[in-house]
C-alpha cells in the first residue's frame, strides 16, 4: 500500500512538470505583449507572407503593432495585429521590436536611419515629421528633448525641400504648408521651401543649456536664409551676422567656431580693398 502511494505521488509530480512545461512552451509561442513598430514609411500588410499576396492595409511609419506569431524565431515575415484587430503579414526587416520600457533607443534608431536616407519624397518626409512630433513627449530628459528637436528640424527641412516648384498651390502640399507657416518659408530666388531661421533659433533658445544646442545653432547656419543679396555688400554682412555671427555669439568655443570664423574672414577679405585688411 505504501509502495502504491509512493508511485502515485511520483506520477502526479511528473504530470505536473509536463503541464507546467507545456504551458511555458505555449506562452513562449504566443507573445501576447510583444510589440513591433514600423521603421519605414508605407509598410504593406499582406494576407499571406508573400510579396505578391493581396494587400490588406498600408501602415505608416512609427505604427505600433502586436506580434501575433511564434516568438524566438529568425523570421523573414511576421504575423502582426493592428489596433483595429486586423491581422496580416509584414516583412520583418521593415519593423523593429519595441521594448515597453526603453522605447526611445528604438525611436532614435528609426529617426537616424530615415534622416540618413537620400531621395525620399514629400510623403515620406511628412511621415517622419509626424512620427517625431508624436514620440517627442516621451523624451523626458533635457538632452533627449534637444536631440529629438534637432531631428525634427532636419526632418522639416527634408519635407519642405521635397515640395516641387509651384507645388504649394496644389495638394497634398498646400494643406501641409497651411499648418506650417511658423516653421517654413519660401525662398523665392532659390525656388524652394526651407525652415525659418527664427524657428531654428527659437528651438536653440529652448535647449541652450544642452550640448545639442551647438548642433542646433550650426543647423541654422547651414540652413541659410531666404532671399538674395544681389551684390549688396551690406546685405552679405547682415546675413553673415544673422548666421555665423549669431553662432559665434552663442558658442564662441563651439565645435564649428573655427569654420564660422573662417567664413567671416573669407567674406571680409573678398569685399575689402586690397591691402586694407590688417592681419
Amino acid at each position: 500500500m505504501a509502495l502504491s502511494s509512493h508511485w502515485s505521488l511520483r506520477v502526479a509530480s511528473f504530470i505536473s512538470v509536463v503541464v507546467i512545461a507545456s504551458s511555458l512552451v505555449i506562452d513562449a509561442a504566443s507573445p501576447a505583449d510583444a510589440v513591433r513598430i514600423t521603421a519605414v514609411a508605407n509598410v504593406t500588410l499582406r494576407a499571406t507572407p508573400s510579396p505578391t499576396a493581396p494587400a490588406i492595409a498600408q501602415i505608416p511609419l512609427g505604427t505600433e503593432v502586436r506580434d501575433s506569431g511564434p516568438a524566438g524565431l529568425d523570421k523573414t515575415w511576421v504575423l502582426v495585429r493592428l489596433g483595429d484587430t486586423r491581422e496580416g503579414w509584414v516583412q520583418a526587416r521593415l519593423t523593429k521590436p519595441l521594448d515597453p520600457v526603453w522605447r526611445w533607443p528604438v525611436f532614435d534608431a528609426i529617426v537616424a536611419e530615415r534622416l540618413e536616407r537620400r531621395g525620399d519624397g514629400f510623403p515620406a518626409g511628412v511621415e517622419l515629421v509626424a512620427f517625431i512630433e508624436r514620440v517627442a513627449p516621451e523624451y523626458t530628459d533635457k538632452d533627449g528633448r534637444a536631440r529629438i528637436e534637432l531631428a525634427r528640424l532636419r526632418a522639416l527641412s527634408r519635407a519642405a525641400a521635397a515640395i516641387p516648384f509651384n507645388g504649394s498651390r496644389r495638394e497634398p502640399y498646400a494643406s501641409w504648408l497651411s499648418t506650417r507657416s511658423a516653421d517654413v518659408v519660401y525662398d523665392e530666388p532659390g525656388g524652394h521651401w526651407m525652415v525659418r531661421d527664427a524657428a531654428i533659433w527659437a528651438s536653440h533658445a529652448r535647449h541652450a543649456a544642452t550640448p545639442v544646442a551647438d548642433d542646433i545653432a550650426w543647423f541654422a547656419v547651414t540652413a541659410g536664409l531666404p532671399g538674395e543679396c544681389e551684390g549688396s555688400v551690406s546685405c552679405y554682412f547682415s546675413a553673415m551676422n544673422r548666421l555665423h555671427g549669431e553662432y559665434l555669439r552663442a558658442h564662441p568655443a563651439g565645435r564649428h567656431a573655427a569654420e564660422a570664423v573662417a567664413a567671416v574672414n573669407t567674406l571680409v577679405t573678398s569685399v575689402a580693398p586690397a591691402g586694407s585688411v590688417s592681419r
